[in-house]
């Protein structure tokens, strides 16, 4: 855990589903101001998000949940009745849950009701991927209630184009549908990672890493992918976009061209929309250059 907080755990049952959470209590900063973190497709808030809170001061509080189908937070039907996440596996980080499909909006609706249920009201906001277009969705729901929006290529901007980006999504749903139904996993996740992440390091053991990390909840991972793909089917993007309001948006330099082409076109329609190209980084930026995005987030609030 980040040194410089105190990290309190906790479980909030919603509408069939229990979430668990991480509020990081940062005693020496008093600003008061604090900030909501949604990680990405296949991995837990706390992996994602810590390297990062390592270099952040500026921030009270901060909250951290595990999204449906992800890390801790389980369906309640395999809480045994007990109100608590089920124990890991002997030996593993692996959750034993039977997961099931969701939307988007389900979601949306879980983080809304942890909002909720510990009375944050007003907020910065950061999301990657999967939580980046979590995120935007938050924003166009309650707009007043989250001040500065930092997107780390967030889902739904893969592309300009809309109708491609539609077709590609497809192809992700193609790898998910792997996962589900392959013996071994491994090739639905590899050509996952492919297709999102093309020019990422291969080397052994990066790869064997990061693959290792998608499969303890695959069957989540997997319907994650199919319920952005839901989402991009079916939502009106030019009206999410519109929503946000003073975002700071994140894309690694060796990440696809198109996605830097449309935050680039962000930057050029929006006045408060700032983009950032991090040097070294693919689509996993926030494991791979966690100071240089806490940098720029600290920035942003120091010029207010």
């Amino acid at each position: 855990m980040a040194e410089h907080y105190q990290c309190q755990t906790g479980h909030l049952p919603t509408d069939g589903y229990q979430i668990f959470y991480r509020i990081y209590r940062n005693p020496h900063c008093h600003s008061g101001r604090r900030m909501l973190m949604l990680h990405g497709a296949g991995v837990d808030g706390g992996f994602t998000w810590e390297p990062t809170l390592h270099h952040l001061h500026s921030w009270s509080e901060v909250l951290v949940p595990d999204l449906r189908g992800m890390g801790r937070s389980v369906p309640l039907e395999h809480n045994q009745g007990l109100g608590v996440p089920l124990a890991h596996k002997q030996g593993s980080d692996v959750v034993e849950a039977q997961d099931s499909a969701f939307v988007i909006e389900d979601v949306v609706d879980d983080v809304q009701a942890l909002l909720d249920h510990l009375g944050w009201f007003e907020m910065d906001l950061a999301g990657y991927s999967f939580g980046g277009l979590t995120a935007m969705l938050l924003k166009q729901r309650r707009p007043s209630a989250f001040v500065n929006t930092y997107l780390l290529e967030p889902a739904f901007m893969e592309r300009v184009d809309l109708e491609e980006m539609r077709q590609v999504r497809e192809t992700y749903s193609q790898a998910a549908a792997m996962m589900r139904d392959l013996p071994e996993p491994e090739t639905g996740i590899t050509r996952f990672l492919d297709q999102i992440s093309p020019r990422r390091s291969k080397s052994q053991r990066v790869e064997h890493a990061t693959v290792h990390r998608l499969k303890n909840r695959v069957l989540g991972f997997s319907y994650a992918l199919d319920a952005v793909t839901d989402a991009v089917q079916r939502l009106d993007r030019d009206a999410l976009l519109e929503a946000q309001q003073r975002v700071i948006s994140f894309v690694g330099k060796k990440s696809l061209e198109t996605m830097k082409e449309c935050h680039q076109l962000q930057q050029d329609r929006f006045d408060d929309w700032q983009y950032v190209e991090v040097v070294g980084c693919d689509h996993s930026l926030p494991f791979q250059k966690p100071s240089r995005i806490a940098d720029i987030m600290e920035r942003s609030v120091s010029n207010l």
